[in-house]
């Protein structure tokens, strides 16, 4: 693992019209960034509930892997709720997760447990400055 502090450079370039913009990442294809209004093009509104989405995701990989459980599936939704607040303009009031995690048939319990650990590390979750809630399903693979 990398020293610690670990930085992260992004670059951000408008295209010249409206609210569009390209972000670079060393190493990585442009991503195309907007306003929520935007059709094509991904807000940031969007990319923070998704950063807090593939967080959670990536947790629970590494620990179900450190934790030697087969993951059958994963696969989540997140939805970000906004609020207008007097004087100060919009924020977000939380943040909810909803992974479904598929194990083998006796894992159910180990499988929610490490949602559960996933969620309390999460480093995007602990960061924000709204609640991430997370809505978990474990499910049972149907081989």
């Amino acid at each position: 693992m990398s020293q610690i502090p670990m930085h992260y450079h992004t670059a951000y370039t408008w295209t010249g019209e409206g609210e569009g913009g390209d972000i670079a990442i060393d190493g990585h294809a442009p991503l195309p960034v907007g306003s929520p209004h935007s059709n094509d093009r991904y807000s940031p509104e969007h990319l923070l509930v998704l950063a807090a989405e593939t967080c959670l995701a990536n947790y629970v990989l590494v620990i179900a892997g450190m934790s030697k459980l087969e993951i059958k599936d994963y696969r989540s939704t997140a939805e970000g709720e906004l609020l207008q607040e007097d004087k100060i303009g919009y924020r977000f009031k939380r943040i909810v997760i909803r992974p479904e995690l598929t194990v083998a048939a006796g894992s159910e319990a180990q499988g929610q447990r490490i949602l559960e650990k996933a969620h309390k590390l999460c480093l995007i979750a602990r960061s924000l400055n709204c609640p991430v809630d997370m809505e978990p399903t474990v499910k049972i693979a149907s081989d």
